[in-house]
């Protein structure tokens, strides 16, 4: 939402920016419709912590930078304090709660808002609240990472990562890897400088429930979102394995976490995860069932096993990174290399990997050995033949439940559509397709308009994003020749370009591009114009049909789920008492709930109790009255408290 030039009027009164610096800012702001202090910021009008450091001074408090906030680590007891509705609608967002005082600290960008702050108080039942200032795009940064998950939140925000990051990516042309070369960015990166602290470690250390990580190699926060980003690009023009790595890490890290596992140990593993196929060129895609079926296979392994740990020998990577990295296609009955090992002689970071790479590699690549895209469910069938031979029958099992889920959000959330990103830069390339993927999306990225064509007309996709600038015709000729063929006509296309030119711009809409959006822009909104766009063209994409058991997915996941997904549509339960159930809701809201005799609120909360069972969605279902009028967020956090209540 666009906000008051308020901020960039007061730089301007006391000479901190220029008439022209506050123009072009006011620009930026009304054409992204974002607010003025990131339009200040975005279009480099004024550094971020020169900027927030003034505002924290106009406040009398303290600042967190972007970089600061982006790898602070949030406990839940925190989080519960302030529900993710109203942390999004009033952009703040809680770092830490001395139980003692009874003081809750948040960031904001607007600490004047006396009856904002007030009534987060009230909701957060705290004896005061100590405020901090950010800027508006990391704070919700900071609400997608931690209330909804999304790991890349702070990836197109963050200058510090981009900038290590484009330092690293000049070692390379063209997606070409040389390991000396690769050792020598990997040292440039780990000595990187970090930047002040601006929120002491004193504020810090009044809370267990806040850790934040410096930067440097061995740190879990920043150095996994740079390698995020590196991999991505680096893997940008594998052809059939664009986002292979990202999406195996995704997996891994998800199996660490249901785990239990040590935030550092989590971020070990991951990493390993991300860096697993680095310089391993050949003929052949290495994973653990690969190796295990095909002598060609393990022939190419057994030479290449170690290059990612040889590669990153300089970058000091953590202990259980190496381990995991080397012992990849070990396998649980002893027959796998280099070693031999056995069962839980193969550290645990390897087992995962292998189960994650290899069902990556069956549901992403259309060249794996069945030659196309496995469904979620066939992929776990080919793994499940390997349990207790190649892959732990364990862990299997428990990657079943994480898949599943996981195509279950995904099912409920967009209907598993897709992007073709068509862009020149592959750095572009690859920052979208980390945002698009987090939210669900199956995310393809094609740098030439030829070969974008080709690709439509074998997998439609639901939209594309491209530039103008394209080989080896422009983005207006790649959208005519999409109108002149039925098979892609009707494809929706938004423009991402640099080319601003008011013809440029009615040029693209004349063609019928369903938006047009210029460069430079918060690869954020970007991202979730995206998605508000699909949801409006068909709001209840991806419920549809879907049904699963609530082992794969409980209640308070579906209900957040279809909440923050804004659906309408009634959710049925079915449990083993015999008993049914519903949960009636209109775009994201909860209109009312049955179970048995009860209605409303009542039958909500005893629903809640039940973990087995099963569940289907209506989206035809339309709600005739409001019962309930609590939000979502908080007849769960009732829910969970009465529950504790009944436990004690």
């Amino acid at each position: 939402m666009k906000s008051s030039t308020q901020v960039a009027d007061l730089l301007l009164s006391n000479g901190v920016i220029t008439k022209g610096a506050h123009n072009k800012a006011v620009e930026y702001m009304n054409n992204f419709d974002c607010h003025i202090i990131d339009a200040l910021i975005d279009s480099n009008m004024i550094e971020e912590e020169a900027l927030i450091k003034w505002l924290a001074q106009q406040h009398r408090t303290k600042f967190v930078t972007t970089s600061k906030l982006k790898i602070a680590k949030i406990g839940q007891l925190v989080l519960q304090k302030i529900p993710p509705d109203v942390a999004s609608k009033y952009n703040v967002f809680p770092i830490l709660f001395d139980q003692p005082s009874g003081t809750l600290s948040v960031v904001t960008s607007d600490p004047a808002n006396i009856s904002m702050i007030d009534g987060i108080r009230k909701l957060a039942g705290a004896a005061q609240i100590r405020c901090f200032v950010a800027r508006p795009a990391a704070i919700n940064a900071a609400i997608n990472k931690f209330y909804k998950g999304d790991i890349h939140a702070f990836t197109a925000i963050d200058k510090e990562s981009i900038a290590a990051f484009q330092s690293m990516m000049d070692v390379y042309e063209r997606n070409l890897l040389d390991e000396g070369a690769m050792v020598a960015a990997s040292a440039e990166a780990s000595t990187m400088g970090r930047k002040e602290q601006v929120l002491s470690e004193e504020d810090l250390a009044r809370s267990d429930r806040v850790s934040l990580m410096s930067g440097g190699a061995k740190s879990s926060g920043h150095s996994l979102e740079l390698a995020k980003v590196m991999v991505s690009l680096l893997e940008s023009t594998r052809e059939n394995l664009s986002g292979h790595s990202v999406l195996t890490s995704n997996y891994t890290q998800k199996m660490c976490e249901r785990m239990g596992l040590p935030h550092s140990e989590t971020s070990a593993i991951t990493l390993a995860a991300l860096l697993h196929d680095v310089g391993k060129s050949g003929p052949y895609h290495l994973t653990a069932f690969n190796v295990a079926e095909w002598q060609g296979h393990r022939t190419n392994a057994q030479k290449r096993y170690e290059t990612p740990v040889r590669i990153f020998e300089t970058a000091e990577l953590p202990r259980s990174t190496i381990q995991s990295l080397r012992s990849m296609y070990e396998r649980v009955d002893g027959l796998g290399m280099p070693d031999g090992l056995r069962k839980n002689e193969i550290p645990l970071g390897s087992r995962i990997i292998a189960i994650a790479d290899t069902f990556t590699d069956l549901t992403s690549n259309p060249r794996n050995p069945y030659r196309r895209q496995l469904t979620t469910t066939e992929a776990m069938q080919v793994i499940d033949q390997g349990k207790n031979t190649v892959f732990d029958g364990n862990l299997v099992a428990l990657f079943t439940l994480v898949v599943t889920g996981d195509d279950l959000k995904r099912k409920l959330l967009t209907g598993a559509q897709s992007v073709l990103v068509v862009d020149s830069d592959a750095e572009q390339c690859a920052i979208m397709e980390m945002q698009l993927t987090a939210r669900g999306f199956k995310t393809k990225t094609v740098r030439r308009a030829d070969e974008a064509i080709r690709m439509l007309i074998n997998e439609p996709a639901n939209l594309i994003l491209s530039e103008v600038e394209l080989k080896p015709f422009d983005g207006f000729e790649f959208k005519s020749r999409l109108n002149e063929d039925k098979r892609t006509s009707d494809i929706p296309l938004f423009y991402f370009t640099a080319r601003a030119d008011g013809k440029d711009v009615d040029r693209g809409f004349s063609l019928g591009a369903a938006d047009y959006l210029v460069k430079p822009s918060n690869i954020e909104v970007v991202a979730t114009k995206i998605q508000k766009y699909l949801s409006r063209e068909a709001p209840r994409a991806g419920a549809d049909g879907v049904s699963g058991s609530l082992k794969e997915m409980s209640i308070p996941d579906l209900v957040q789920i279809l909440s923050h997904g804004q659906k309408t549509g009634m959710l049925k339960l079915g449990f083993q008492n015999g008993l049914h159930g519903e949960i009636h809701f209109v775009r994201g809201d909860i209109y009312n709930a049955m179970y048995g005799k009860s209605r409303g609120e009542e039958a909500f909360f005893t629903m809640l109790k039940h973990r087995e069972g099963n569940f289907s969605i209506d989206p035809g279902f339309e709600a005739e009255s409001k019962i309930i009028n609590m939000t979502a967020e908080m007849l769960l956090l009732e829910g969970m408290r009465r529950m504790d209540e009944e436990n004690r």
